[in-house]
C-alpha cells in the first residue's frame, strides 16, 4: 500500500489535522520533528525531557509519559503505555501516595528514562516501564510488558517480555539494514536542507 493512502484523513487536510493533533496531544518538555504522527486520544509528555526522532508514529490512545528518547522511524501501536516506575514516592511516612513527591518535583533518576532505538515497532497494548533501553530494529509483540533491556533486532513477547526470535536471518543483514537507515536519514536531511535553501532563495528574489 502506498503510504499516502494509509491515512483516513483527506490528503488536502493532512497537514492541518496532524498539526492540530500534535498541539492537543503533546505537552511538557518534548522535542519532536515536524513529521510526528499522533493518533486520536494519545498523550505524549515529559517532565525532564523527551526527544522524538524523525518519522515517528504514535498510535491512538497511547500514553507516553516518560523521559528519554524515541528513535527515528519508531512505530508505536495503539493503546501502548510507556511510563516511569517511580512517578510517585511510596516511602514517605504519613504521606498519602497521591500527595507524595511527584517526578516533576524532584531531580531526574535513571528509572525515569526509556531509550527506544531507530526503526522499533511496539505492538498494540504493550507496556514499557522506565529504566529500559529498546535496541534498534527490535519488535515488541502486542500486549507485552517490557521490564528490562531489549537487544537490537530482537523480537520479544509476553509478560515479562522475552526474546523469541530475531529480525533478519544474519548479522550481516542487520548491519546492512542499519546502514540503510542511516543513509535514508542522511538523504532526508539533505533534501530538507535543499528545500530550505530554495525557499530562502525565493524569498530573496521578491
Amino acid at each position: 500500500m502506498n503510504q499516502a493512502n494509509r491515512s483516513v484523513i483527506p490528503h488536502w487536510l493532512t497537514g492541518a489535522v496532524r498539526t492540530l493533533m500534535r498541539k492537543v496531544s503533546v505537552h511538557g518538555k518534548v522535542v519532536f520533528q515536524d513529521d510526528l504522527r499522533v493518533g486520536r486520544g494519545a498523550i505524549v509528555g515529559s517532565t525532564h525531557g523527551l526527544e522524538i526522532g524523525k518519522g515517528v508514529s504514535i498510535g491512538p490512545r497511547s500514553v507516553v509519559q516518560v523521559n528519554g528518547t524515541i528513535g527515528d522511524y519508531a512505530l508505536i501501536g495503539m493503546h501502548v503505555q510507556i511510563i516511569g516506575r517511580e512517578d510517585h514516592e511510596i516511602s514517605e511516612l504519613g504521606v498519602p501516595m497521591s500527595l507524595a513527591t511527584w517526578i516533576g518535583d524532584r531531580n531526574e533518576r535513571p528509572r525515569d528514562n526509556v531509550q527506544i532505538g531507530r526503526d522499533v515497532w511496539v505492538g498494540a497494548s504493550s507496556i514499557i516501564l522506565g529504566g529500559v533501553a529498546i535496541g534498534e530494529g527490535s519488535v515488541v509483540g502486542a500486549g507485552s510488558v517490557v521490564t528490562k533491556d531489549v537487544p537490537a533486532y530482537a523480537i520479544v513477547v509476553g509478560n515479562p517480555a522475552r526474546v523469541v526470535g530475531q529480525r533478519f536471518d544474519t548479522p550481516e543483514e542487520r548491519i546492512a539494514h542499519s546502514h540503510a537507515l542511516a543513509e535514508s536519514l542522511a538523504g532526508a536531511q539533505r533534501g530538507e536542507l535543499a528545500a530550505d535553501r530554495s525557499q530562502q532563495a525565493v524569498g530573496r528574489s521578491h
